[in-house]
């Protein structure tokens, strides 16, 4: 047989094993949990809130309700429910304050004030927060990166694509008045205080200002405006941060600095790193991350001075299509930086089948994904167990656990994998702090 019908009958042929190959994997189904096996009891029940006792897992995340004094919320693993138990005791506190005789004059004193008569007719009702991430499967079949490899390409898509929304979006006379509006009340609450108020107590209660919790943002806006038109101070003492690394730079960066300071900082990191205007706009207004989400990416990336590769990853960032699309991206990127900074130094970052992937100089590929429980899954398969992703020496990093069978096939497949990552990383920086301090 001639080489090249040879060649010709193995591109047939090869596709086809490699199919019967992944064919041959388990199909694990997702689990389902007590509350008391995946949580702490701290996190189970407290005074104002409790879980329900079973936790499903959904698109490899533990699916939690949360029911509290202040609204139920679908809670997307044990991270997320941190921070709404933070939440829900921080909105419990402003409420005992709201009901002191210091408040209430300072607050109806603050009413007399035109810009917040009208805040308080025309604030959003509340709604419930949720946060099921339904976007896992979507980063996972590569879909968050639809163009070919290259970061000139993917940008100039981007570009493309936000030349035809704009086009699309023609502004009419009627939104030019409420844009204008909007600007105008933004500068009278600025040179009023508010927003710097509004920071100063999400700091002394440890929340983030620009939750999309709107409960909470009611909870803060009220207690900002008394603080900044009224006369309302409060006997309470900001606390130390403990929090270490870029993370806490990122909490102490969003409590300090105003909105239009952090979006400065924002453009300037990314201009360093070759990113045009436009595209800085488009990212600077995607509503789908919060300032706080956006300044912890940027943060991440300017950790990773050195690190190749980068405009290439801001094609996975620009490429959310949700909230909690958006969420994956953020501590994925958390983990690249923290592997970075703590474990081993990554000289470049790529994308390989759509997903994002760090390389160690000596040729380590580190694949990062935010996932609670890893169970052995056809989606997981046909990710992981792929031509794309073949590298000498690969290793997973999740934010979770797997399944005994998930780290069985993964080790089988050449895959070190690591459980719990943040946990890790938080061992080795109060390790490095615990040595610095000798």
């Amino acid at each position: 047989m001639p080489l090249a019908l040879k060649r010709a009958c193995l591109s047939v042929l090869l596709p086809s094993f490699a199919y019967l190959a992944l064919a041959k994997e388990p199909n694990e189904g997702p689990p389902v949990f007590f509350a008391s096996d995946v949580l702490a009891p701290e996190l189970r029940k407290g005074e104002h809130f409790e879980v329900s006792p079973i936790v499903h897992v959904v698109n490899f995340g533990y699916q939690i309700k949360l029911e509290s004094d202040y609204g139920t919320y679908d809670v997307w693993g044990p991270e997320l429910l941190k921070k709404r138990i933070k939440e829900i005791e921080a909105i419990a506190k402003l409420e005992e304050i709201g009901q002191t005789e210091a408040f209430t004059r300072s607050f109806s004193e603050a009413l007399k004030h035109p810009l917040v008569n009208t805040w308080q007719v025309a604030r959003r009702p509340i709604s419930t927060v949720a946060g099921i991430p339904s976007g896992i499967g979507r980063y996972l079949q590569g879909k968050f990166y639809q163009v070919k490899r290259g970061s000139e390409k993917a940008i100039s898509r981007v570009r493309k694509k936000n030349r035809y929304k704009a086009e699309e979006e023609k502004e009419t006379d009627a939104t030019m008045r409420k844009k204008v509006t909007q600007t105008t009340s933004k500068l009278s609450r600025r040179h009023l205080g508010f927003n710097t108020a509004k920071r100063a107590w999400a700091r002394r209660l440890k929340v983030d200002p620009y939750s999309k919790n709107q409960e909470l943002q009611t909870a803060l806006e009220r207690i900002a405006w008394a603080s900044s038109v009224g006369s309302f101070a409060g006997d309470y003492a900001i606390p130390s941060s403990a929090a270490l690394g870029y993370v806490g730079r990122a909490q102490e960066i969003v409590w300090a600095k105003s909105p239009s300071q952090i979006e400065r900082r924002i453009h300037v990191s990314l201009r360093k790193m070759g990113v045009d205007k436009e595209t800085i706009n488009y990212f600077q207004e995607m509503d789908f991350y919060s300032l706080s989400e956006k300044i912890s990416i940027i943060l991440a990336l300017d950790e990773m001075e050195d690190v190749e590769g980068k405009l290439e990853f801001l094609t996975l960032v620009l490429g959310v299509e949700g909230s909690e699309e958006a969420f994956l991206i953020v501590k994925m990127t958390a983990i690249l930086e923290e592997y970075h900074r703590l474990v081993m130094p990554l000289s470049e970052l790529s994308v390989k089948k759509g997903l994002a992937v760090g390389y160690t100089e000596e040729g380590i590929m580190i694949l990062p994904l935010a996932l609670d429980y890893l169970h052995w899954a056809p989606l997981i398969v046909d990710a992981l167990i792929s031509e794309e992703l073949a590298e000498q020496s690969r290793e997973l990093w999740i934010t979770g656990r797997a399944s005994s069978i998930a780290a069985h096939r993964l080790e089988k497949h050449g895959w070190f994998l690591q459980e719990n990552c943040f946990e890790l990383f938080l061992s080795k920086e109060m390790d490095t702090k615990n040595l610095a301090r000798r």
